[in-house]
């Protein structure tokens, strides 16, 4: 009976699998555009994985969509394109509607001569954005800030070393508890490990260290003297510098600041317009800390190398496109006089038309470059009039109620809906990956998983998931006795 049930249990995955995609097939159909989001893994059985999804607009409204995740012999940049070029096929997508690409910034996806961006753009998808990742970028911007200044590097090895210290004894750690809780001055908060790989884990770990510090320092006293512990003596006098706790304030409010910028790129509703909120919001931040504190050289120099590594990693040349659809898009931007209105984003529509009226090889433009620029007036006259909503309620707007109006900048803000400026999507295949296909569950077959990550990752209503479709797939698979 429990082999019958295990049987049972997978033909069931295997029946509702086909009407997830289905319906998830039926929204990418009605997606005139669409952006893919890639990014590449390995399993428990240590096989090289690329994982795919689908940016979508249903109504002015962007979607993110999980298309499969598929085994690929290498990470090279040319098996990766041509893999995605086969999932899309296989899924109906003229590659010509792929407008975005959204990754880690690997080189192998973003390479200027042989990434995957670039050979998709020459052959198939020539109005095609390359995105790297916002999330990513500010993760990056804080790690190569870390490294350049000598200090905050050596900080962050006795960070990792604390950690190391108590994870590995037991008995150090229940006296480093004991201690915290009879201090009770404080919310307990446990050290964490920094670490090269995770987002925000050095912030969480500079917290840790700060929230625990007299405990800590008591506790690699006693230690140091109960066990002639060297390790213990280098750490306390690594803590009791003056340097340190001061390094940690520091940090402590730095990371704040990045880590508000990661957090942006991580919701679910992020768009192209969210780029420019957080480089405008980092920025006030940085000069007001430079104002309101005393800062050493030392002190000086990281928050240097922060908005350097920043402006590195989000470079104009980079976001210009996107910058200027957001100008030309966004009515929340637009200025309230109407002298301004007139002459507001005429130089970023010059920018825009270039890119997306040109013909390019085979492919036609996808806008009117004449009708457009003779619309962009009373398109900004009538979204100011409509309350300057949102870049998100601003696309919506011409998608749904102004798209025979104005059909050049309905095709703008499909377009723009649907460019993935994160990756994230992708970071939670990889944890949905992980908790699928497991040490215990590692013969899974590579087709197995991907109907039972489809089934997870569905954003289906029970409303509207086609139960009839589904049992007849089920009946199909083999002679079933009639009960």
């Amino acid at each position: 009976p429990h082999r019958i049930l295990r049987g049972g249990q997978s033909e069931c995955a295997d029946g509702e699998a086909p009407t997830v995609t289905s319906a998830i097939d039926d929204r990418i159909a009605n997606s005139r555009y669409v952006g893919v989001i890639v990014d590449e893994t390995t399993n428990i059985t240590v096989e090289k994985m690329l994982i795919t999804y689908l940016t979508l607009q249903q109504n002015g409204e962007p979607e993110t969509v999980f298309i499969g995740n598929y085994a690929i012999p290498s990470g090279t940049a040319e098996c990766i394109t041509a893999k995605i070029k086969d999932v899309l096929s296989g899924r109906g997508v003229v590659m010509s509607r792929v407008v975005g690409l959204g990754s880690d910034g690997a080189n192998a996806m973003v390479g200027r001569k042989n990434g995957v961006a670039q050979q998709l753009r020459q052959n198939d998808c020539p109005y095609i954005i390359n995105i790297h990742c916002g999330a990513h970028r500010t993760a990056l911007a804080a790690r190569d800030a870390s490294k350049a200044v000598r200090e905050i590097d050596a900080y962050v090895t006795t960070v990792n070393n604390i950690y190391t210290f108590y994870k590995n004894s037991p008995i150090r750690t229940h006296r480093l508890n004991e201690l915290q809780k009879e201090m009770e001055d404080h919310d307990l908060l446990s050290l964490k490990q920094p670490s090269a790989t995770r987002w925000l884990s050095l912030e969480r770990a500079v917290k840790g260290v700060r929230a625990n510090w007299v405990a800590l320092v008591l506790e690699l006293e006693e230690e140091e003297a109960a066990r002639d512990c060297p390790v213990a003596k280098g750490l306390r006098r690594q803590l009791q510098k003056f340097t340190f706790p001061a390094l940690t304030h520091l940090l402590t409010d730095v990371l704040s600041v990045v880590n508000r910028m990661n957090l942006t790129f991580q919701k679910e509703d992020v768009n192209i317009s969210s780029i420019q909120t957080a480089d405008s919001v980092a920025s006030p931040s940085r000069s007001q800390m430079l104002s309101q504190m005393l800062f050493s050289n030392l002190c000086s120099q990281y928050l240097a190398e922060i908005t350097k590594s920043v402006k590195k990693r989000f470079p104009e040349e980079h976001l210009g496109i996107i910058a200027d659809l957001d100008t030309v898009l966004n009515a929340s931007r637009y200025p309230t006089a109407d002298s301004a209105l007139k002459t507001h984003g005429l130089e970023a529509l010059e920018r825009v038309c270039a890119h997306y009226g040109s013909p390019r090889g085979a492919a036609a433009p996808l806008v009117e470059n004449d009708r457009m620029q003779r619309d962009f007036l009373p398109m900004k006259r009538v979204l100011a009039g409509s309350g300057n909503p949102s870049f998100r309620g601003s696309c919506r707007l011409l998608i749904t109620s102004l798209g025979e109006m104005f059909p050049d900048f309905r095709a703008l803000a499909e377009v723009a809906l649907v460019i993935p400026v994160s990756s994230v999507a992708a970071e939670h295949g990889f944890s949905l990956q992980n908790n699928i296909k497991t040490a215990t569950r590692s013969r899974l077959s590579e087709a197995k998983t991907q109907h039972l990550m489809t089934i997870a990752s569905a954003a289906v209503s029970i409303d509207t998931f086609d139960f009839k479709q589904a049992s007849t797939l089920f009946k199909s698979m083999r002679a079933r006795r009639k009960v």
